[in-house]
């Protein structure tokens, strides 16, 4: 069961995950070893599951973001499994979701060049025989890009 103090510890680090014990004690008023407790906790049960930097896409090349929904020829659950462990295999995709609705699959894939992902595109989409149809959306321009649960989310799952 997460307390208030637990939730406002969680969204202090996803906000910066390299703050110290007692910089985050003093935010969340507790000690400074009452803190790193609860820390220690988050990762032991695995309510934090990997601390990351995120690189602020500016200050690099922009590389090419697509958003691909996947429809299989037969989404079972086999072959459902077997798409997965492939496509994630490839380092261009970011995520990979499945979905409800008119696709089996929700891919985010990043790539170098609209050629790159031409050609990611061919060799998994066109060549791979578990793939019935797929549509590719590219991102244009971002508003908001988080990578944080809200505030609200943060209960333990039963």
């Amino acid at each position: 069961m997460l307390d208030p103090l637990d939730r406002k510890l969680l969204m202090a680090l996803q906000r910066d995950a390299r703050r110290t014990n007692a910089d985050l004690a003093e935010e969340v008023g507790l000690s400074v070893s009452a803190c790193a407790k609860r820390v220690a906790r988050f990762w032991s049960e695995g309510l934090i599951a990997r601390s990351v930097a995120l690189l602020d896409r500016r200050k690099f090349k922009r590389p090419v973001t697509a958003t691909v929904m996947v429809s299989l020829t037969a989404p079972k659950a086999n072959v459902s499994q077997e798409f997965a462990r492939r496509i994630c295999a490839y380092d261009a995709v970011q995520q990979c979701h499945v979905v409800t609705g008119d696709f089996d699959f929700l891919l985010i894939v990043q790539e170098r060049s609209i050629e790159a992902y031409h050609d990611f595109a061919q060799e998994v989409f066109g060549e791979w025989v578990s793939v019935a149809d797929y549509k590719t959306v590219f991102l244009l321009r971002s508003y908001k890009n988080e990578n944080m649960l809200p505030e609200f989310c943060l209960t333990a799952a039963e």
